[in-house]
């Protein structure tokens, strides 16, 4: 509850101390009774009773119009205790304004007309017959209090409904930013995982095989058997750098400093020194791709490499990149036993980099005996 619905309900507990005191001030014509101090003081106890356990405006309907209604007969009675048409009536602005609270703005209204209804009939009965030229003179007299109570309850409302209303933005944009935080995290999970995938599992495959040539020369040619050690240890010190770019930059090494087309023939040549396959590569040598593109193309690149020497037992690879109708197509050709790796991690990885470029991948059989892995972006 906000402090101007508060400032409304103290206001309502002073009103009804107000009401005692006029009615302790001015007794009806046969003076100040016990009787009458103990009903007028009973009513109107009753009357703060009510206004302590008022139903929500969330309570049901029948709930909320039966306080109504109970309301208006202690007001009701209390003017026929006292038998003065004015004082005991100012208790009437409670109802009114406590039923703008109970039923909202529009229903409110109404069930604060059929409050000075029912005063208009309170009035009218007790006037009747001897006082009933008074009858306009109490009306007018309550006519302005009513309507001020009426429209402060009314701001105090709105202020309230304007208060939960940014509230609930507010509550609305702190989700919508947590969601976006979280997603962000994701992404940048899956983006860390790619780059790392990406270069580890080529250069470690690569480095493998070097280690597993030397291992198998032995000592009857250990001059060949250190040149395979020199080598795999090249290759590790070019995947420490590539690891630390990539958490630096998160770009290919290679890509820094070269063309795509570059790029992928000094790929090609290492892992063709490293693994014995023959490699050919046909692309434009003046081709110029963005950086994300390029890097992307890299990346299928080294998991088309990767993935053949791990699964495919192939002599021959093809590597072709082609531009046509504004889309850069990049595959990458064996002639091994298929694609036994199948979806793995990394065409998993790929293929998700490639569609955040709004590109597709493909992967699997190619029509004459081997694999094929296709990468198409938008350039």
């Amino acid at each position: 509850m906000t402090n101007h619905l508060r400032l409304l309900n103290l206001a309502g507990y002073f009103l009804i101390a107000a009401v005692w005191l006029l009615g302790m001030v001015t007794p009806p014509r046969g003076g100040l009774k016990l009787e009458f101090v103990l009903a007028y003081t009973g009513l109107l106890g009753g009357l703060a009773l009510a206004e302590r356990f008022a139903p929500p405006a969330s309570a049901p309907m029948g709930r909320r119009i039966g306080w109504l209604a109970g309301e208006l007969m202690l007001a009701a009675l209390m003017v026929q205790t006292h038998g003065s048409l004015v004082r005991p009536a100012l208790i009437y602005l409670l109802p009114a304004s406590r039923a703008l609270l109970l039923f909202g703005e529009r229903p409110g209204l109404l069930a604060s007309l059929s409050v000075w209804l029912a005063y208009t009939a309170n009035i009218a009965l007790v006037a009747w017959p001897d006082r009933l030229y008074e009858f306009p003179n109490y009306f007018s007299f309550l006519l302005g209090p009513d309507v001020v109570i009426v429209v402060l309850t009314l701001a105090a409302l709105r202020q309230e409904r304007d208060r939960r209303h940014v509230q609930q933005l507010y509550d609305d944009l702190r989700a919508a930013q947590e969601e976006l935080q979280q997603l962000a995290v994701t992404q940048e999970r899956n983006r860390l995982a790619r780059e790392i995938h990406d270069n580890l599992a080529h250069y470690l495959t690569v480095i493998n095989v070097q280690l597993e040539a030397a291992e198998k020369l032995g000592s009857e040619r250990a001059e060949r058997a250190l040149e395979e050690v020199k080598r795999a240890r090249r290759l590790a010190v070019e995947c420490l750098r590539e690891v630390r770019r990539s958490v630096a930059a998160l770009r290919a090494a290679s890509l820094e400093e070269l063309s795509l087309p570059t790029a992928l023939q000094k790929l090609a040549s290492e892992f063709s020194q490293g693994t014995g396959l023959r490699i050919r590569l046909d692309a434009p040598p003046d081709l110029q791709v963005s950086p994300e593109a390029a890097l992307a193309l890299y990346r299928v690149a080294q998991e088309g490499l990767t993935n053949v020497q791990r699964h495919a037992r192939a002599t021959q690879l093809d590597l072709r990149l082609v531009t046509q109708d504004g889309f850069i197509h990049f595959t990458v050709e064996d002639d091994g036993g298929g694609p036994a790796g199948g979806d793995g991690y990394g065409i998993t990885g790929l293929r998700e980099r490639v569609e955040l470029l709004g590109g597709s991948l493909t992967f699997g059989p190619r029509e004459a005996h081997g694999s094929r892995l296709a990468a198409t972006i938008p350039r």
